[in-house]
C-alpha cells in the first residue's frame, strides 16, 4: 500500500461514478480544494477523507481503500456484545498471540488524520 495506490483507487470512484471533482467534495463533504490538493498530489490523502469516502459509498470499505481489497466486503459490525459471545475465555486457536503469524505491515496514525502504512519491517 501506497499513497499512490490510495489515489488511483479515489480517482476511480470518481469516473466509475460519473462524478466531478467538485460533485465528489460535495458528496463526502470536504472542500474542493482538499480534492483538488488530493488530486494533483499536492497532499496524501487523510484518514478522514478515506472514512468519508467509506461513508458515502455503500459498496467502499476503508480495506478497499487503504488496502485495495475486494470492494463488496463492507460490512456492518454487530453490536459489541455479539461480537464475541461465541469466544471462549481461553485462547483460541485463531489467537494472534499464539499462532505463528507474523507481523506484516503497521499502520501509523497521526493526530492530523493522516496515515501511512510501514510494510517493510
Amino acid at each position: 500500500m501506497n499513497n499512490k495506490d490510495i489515489l488511483k483507487r479515489i480517482k476511480d470512484i470518481i469516473n466509475d461514478n460519473n462524478l466531478t471533482n467538485s460533485e465528489f467534495a460535495e458528496k463526502i463533504d470536504v472542500p474542493k480544494s482538499s480534492i483538488s490538493h488530493l488530486l494533483s498530489e499536492r497532499n496524501n490523502p487523510s484518514l478522514d477523507i478515506v472514512s468519508k469516502i467509506s461513508s458515502c459509498f455503500d459498496d467502499i470499505s476503508t480495506d478497499y481503500l487503504i488496502f485495495g481489497t475486494e470492494k463488496s466486503l463492507k460490512t456492518n459490525i454487530n453490536e459489541s456484545n455479539e461480537l464475541f459471545s461465541n469466544q471462549d475465555e481461553e485462547t483460541s486457536e485463531y489467537s494472534v498471540k499464539d499462532s505463528n503469524n507474523s507481523l506484516k505491515s503497521i499502520i501509523l496514525i497521526y493526530e492530523n488524520n493522516k496515515f501511512e502504512q510501514i510494510d517493510k519491517l
